[in-house]
């Protein structure tokens, strides 16, 4: 992360922070965030306003309520995990302070970072250990302050409709400039999707269900037929006071966080509904049962949503046999990625929820894993070529026309041979600018720098090579240099020549 006078950055269990100045940028501080045998590994990373937010993760930890010694002698201290946020004072950056550590139960899903407030999102599982009464950390997830850890209260806890899943979401609220936990819910149910905007937090679990109809007699056979089927429940969370607002769930599931958008008090949702059917035949006076596949079918849907989650319109059917590989919402414009063989693109106009329009298709080899608007009517994509008969060949980048909706076209699109990005599937990791005209991600052990004309398509800048194990390295401008933070230190690009003005390397 960067604040535009420095760049903060975690490697391994360490936090370093440089000063950038071109040519000339330096270490301006390394500090230890976890020891190897903590059993504590930082995940995420925010800066707000001269206080830095750590996110850590770590297993074993148990709850004693209020910090008290009482430990509950049914739950196995080694199966329980939480998550952490080490707030920082950086406005020293050559030596950050630990202003306090802030936590709840449960794997890290997601967080998100509002108006100086940290959103965590966790799953906990409350399978580990039976239920005691009166014994709520057997059963209930907790909260932590330097320690102590208190139960969530029961106000606090909701539950999905129907849910027979023992894993609470727990999400909590905290201010990093007061190092303050300002709001908690628990949600029975857990997620496994969040997307927040300014108001609300959407959290949305697949669930995929077996259902068995009653039994029939077919000859000698007891038969009894089943359907499987996939469908994602939606819980909405108002961010004010963090409370429960409404809930619903709607067939299939979600790829990823960015196939929902709220737009105009409706939330958007696309999905891929793959379902099957089989039947069990079972000869009760010979003692054995025998299996017959009745079919799979898959399909894509839009689904638009009401305040209540209700569904108030939607468009089912999409590119049948296909699976979705990327979304992306411009205002009342939805484009979306599906693939089997080719790679069709879609747009839809959701101006009018309650009756989603197709506007136009275009179907190309390959595939879009990330889309992203880059100008009005320009939409780049990212994702892998692929030969005719569907079999994937390398990388590539291509821009589309969405200048007329019904006549979606592709531009340019530059193929990048055999070889990996962690901008396929993390967004985080890709820098995109249209006024600097820069596209930045990294590669097998490097960074890639392009820019783009209609005229000339797409053309490589420069290729910075990191460490050969390196896949998770970042780019980020400040003034007139391009900094390349990886695991072996920090490149400075000049981005009037392109070229390699600086290095710092960092040593273990």
């Amino acid at each position: 992360k960067t604040d535009g006078k420095y760049i903060y950055a975690i490697r391994d269990r360490e936090l370093i922070i440089y000063k950038p100045d071109g040519a000339n940028t330096a270490v301006a501080s390394r500090t230890a965030l976890s020891s190897d045998d903590s059993g504590e590994y930082p995940s995420e990373l925010y800066i707000s306003g001269g206080r830095l937010a750590v996110v850590m993760e770590s297993g074993g930890i148990y709850c004693a309520l209020d910090g008290a010694a009482a430990k509950s002698t049914v739950m196995p201290s080694t199966y329980k995990d939480s998550c952490s946020v080490a707030v920082y004072d950086v406005s020293a950056p050559t030596a950050p302070k630990l202003v306090t550590t802030l936590g709840q139960d449960g794997n890290l899903l997601t967080s998100r970072l509002l108006d100086g407030k940290l959103y965590l999102v966790t799953n906990y599982g409350a399978y580990y250990a039976t239920p005691v009464e009166n014994d709520p950390a057997t059963f209930v997830p907790c909260t932590y302050k330097d320690g102590a850890a208190s139960v969530v209260p029961a106000e606090d806890i909701a539950a999905v409709p129907n849910t027979d899943s023992a894993s609470y979401a727990v999400v909590c609220a905290y201010d990093i400039r007061s190092a303050a936990n300002t709001g908690s819910v628990s949600i029975l149910g857990g997620g496994d999707t969040v997307y927040m905007n300014a108001e609300t937090l959407y959290l949305a679990r697949s669930e995929y269900k077996d259902t068995a109809s009653g039994e029939r007699t077919q000859g000698v056979y007891t038969v009894v037929d089943h359907a499987n089927s996939s469908s994602t429940s939606i819980t909405a969370v108002t961010l004010a006071g963090l409370a429960v607002r409404s809930s619903g769930t709607i067939p299939g599931s979600l790829y990823g966080s960015y196939a929902l958008d709220e737009y105009q008090g409706y939330l958007r949702a696309a999905t891929t509904d793959s379902s099957y059917t089989y039947s069990i035949y079972t000869d009760k006076s010979m003692g054995f049962e025998n299996y017959k596949d009745g079919g799979s079918k898959q399909t894509n849907a839009i689904y638009v949503l009401d305040s209540g989650m209700n569904v108030a319109g939607k468009a089912e059917g999409i590119a049948q046999g296909e699976t979705i590989y990327s979304v992306r919402y411009d205002g009342p414009i939805a484009y979306m990625c599906t693939y089997e063989q080719t790679d069709p693109l879609f747009a839809y106009d959701l101006s009018n929820p309650a009756s989603p329009v197709k506007l136009g298709e275009l179907k190309i080899t390959g595939f879009s894993q990330y889309l992203h608007v880059w100008t009005d009517g320009r939409l780049f994509g990212l994702g892998q070529s692929a030969a005719e008969d569907g079999q994937v060949t390398g990388m590539k980048m291509v821009m589309f026309d969405t200048s007329d909706k019904a006549k979606v076209s592709e531009l340019k699109s530059l193929e990048l041979g055999q070889g990996y990005s962690e901008a396929l599937y993390n967004p985080h990791a890709i820098l995109i600018d249209y006024a600097r005209n820069l596209i930045g991600f990294p590669t097998d052990g490097g960074y890639a720098l392009y820019s783009y004309t209609d005229a000339g398509g797409f053309a490589k800048l420069a290729s910075i090579k990191g460490a050969d194990w390196d896949y998770s390295m970042r780019g980020a401008y400040i003034g007139n240099y391009l900094y390349i933070v990886g695991s072996s230190g920090v490149t400075v690009i000049d981005l009037g020549s392109f070229h390699t003005v600086g290095n710092v390397n960092i040593a273990d």
